[in-house]
């Protein structure tokens, strides 16, 4: 009696994994969306002789979790949870990938994650709950040029990292989000183009490391839009678009310094400078470009750097304080003698707080300005240094001045 049963147990624990594969296999065709399972983690599931059933269960359970093998992903598939990628991922045009809350793919070094969909096929991240934050977003840590976002839709993310502690710190008082739905970090890269982001708690995509490219996207109702490194700003093209988000604005992480030439154009909503950033290569500005400094913020041009800003009548460049309260901000200051200083078509007001010289803008370099306004400092305005070892030089005309403490000064 005791050897049948036990016969009996035996042939049930052998026919489990068959059970098991009948019972996926059928799930998947009833679920248009079935969960993400690598074929290579099946096989292992269903063929290891040395693994218990209950373990069969856990990794069936968890599998997707941790991808080391290229693999190309097309159809529908849900994500269940954190699923860290070290190899090639290619996802199809038309693929749409479900995310459960607080999953979301991690993109490693090693391993790349190429989402190239079409016009008529997007590729497409979503949420399986459809709520801001719901799943936590796409985190590239990998500087492979295969890392592409193109032609694809990312809706709901944002949220945070399950079993990761929580999210990114920000400096007391820095109010700023601390969740995103896409990130790139410091050391990544990351190409994105006929992209939209919609619908995500914290910022649409925070850039710590750099953009391959950036055109014709599009990122909308998120609480703010994006998140830059000033040396990946120039990569913003003319037709990209940030609407209906709860803060529109462009908030730029201040540090380090701009070291890659580039010209930032007018994408319709402000660029948020924070803290002293050093201009340490050629920035242009391009017509109706809006920067708006915080607390403290200070503009510098180094020697190996200049700042050419020319607006246009209808369109002025405008350099201003997140706060209108005079001296809200320190002021930009020129070292830089090259010939491309020109600004023309330029208001800057708010600042004259910091440094030695308390003003607006410090010129001890070289400055070609017309048709400008200097505004609102709580000091000077336009402060020229030619003191000895400085030898600065100005060219200057039609510059209107309005309340500030000292309009104009030329320090000996």
């Amino acid at each position: 009696m005791k050897s049948a049963s036990r016969r009996n147990l035996t042939r049930c624990a052998l026919s489990l994994p068959f059970i098991l594969a009948a019972t996926v296999s059928a799930r998947a065709e009833e679920d248009p969306c079935p969960p993400l399972i690598p074929p290579v983690d099946m096989q292992k599931i269903m063929t290891d002789p040395d693994m218990t059933d209950m373990e069969r269960l856990k990794l069936l359970q968890n599998s997707g979790r941790d991808i080391r093998e290229p693999a190309t992903w097309s159809g529908c598939h849900t994500v269940l949870d954190k699923t860290d990628i070290y190899a090639p991922i290619t996802i199809e045009p038309g693929t749409t990938l479900k995310f459960k809350e607080n999953a979301g793919l991690n993109i490693h070094s090693g391993g790349s994650l190429d989402a190239s969909g079409t016009a008529d096929k997007p590729v497409t991240f979503t949420a399986d709950d459809e709520m801001p934050g719901y799943w936590y977003g796409l985190y590239f840590d990998s500087n492979s040029s295969k890392n592409r976002l193109v032609h694809s839709t990312i809706t709901y993310a944002g949220g945070d990292q399950k079993g990761s502690g929580s999210p990114m710190k920000r400096a007391i008082g820095d109010s700023n989000p601390a969740t995103r739905a896409v990130m790139v970090h410091e050391g990544a890269s990351l190409r994105l183009e006929n992209t939209h982001i919609s619908h995500a708690k914290g910022y649409g995509i925070e850039v710590l490391g750099a953009l391959q490219d950036f055109k014709n996207n599009k990122i909308d109702h998120t609480d703010v839009p994006a998140r830059l490194i000033p040396d990946t700003v120039g990569m913003i093209d003319e037709n990209s678009t940030f609407t209906d988000n709860a803060k529109n604005r462009i908030d730029l992480v201040g540090l380090g310094a701009l070291n890659k030439d580039a010209s930032w154009v007018d994408p319709g909503i402000p660029y948020i400078w924070n803290h002293m950033t050093t201009i340490a290569a050629n920035l242009e500005l391009q017509p109706g470009v809006e920067i708006r400094m915080g607390t403290e913020a200070r503009m510098s041009i180094n020697h190996n750097g200049s700042l050419k800003a020319i607006g246009t009548a209808e369109k002025p460049i405008v350099i201003h304080g997140v706060s209108s309260v005079p001296g809200s901000w320190d002021g930009i200051y020129i070292e830089s003698k090259s010939d491309q200083n020109v600004w023309k078509y330029v208001r800057v007001a708010d600042g004259g707080d910091g440094g030695s010289f308390k003003t607006s803008v410090y010129v001890g370099g070289y400055l070609d300005i017309s048709d400008s306004w200097i505004e609102n400092s709580r000091n000077i305005g336009l402060l020229v240094n030619k003191s000895s070892g400085i030898d600065a030089t100005i060219k200057k005309s039609g510059i209107q001045y309005k309340d500030n403490k000292i309009d104009y000064q030329e320090k000996d």
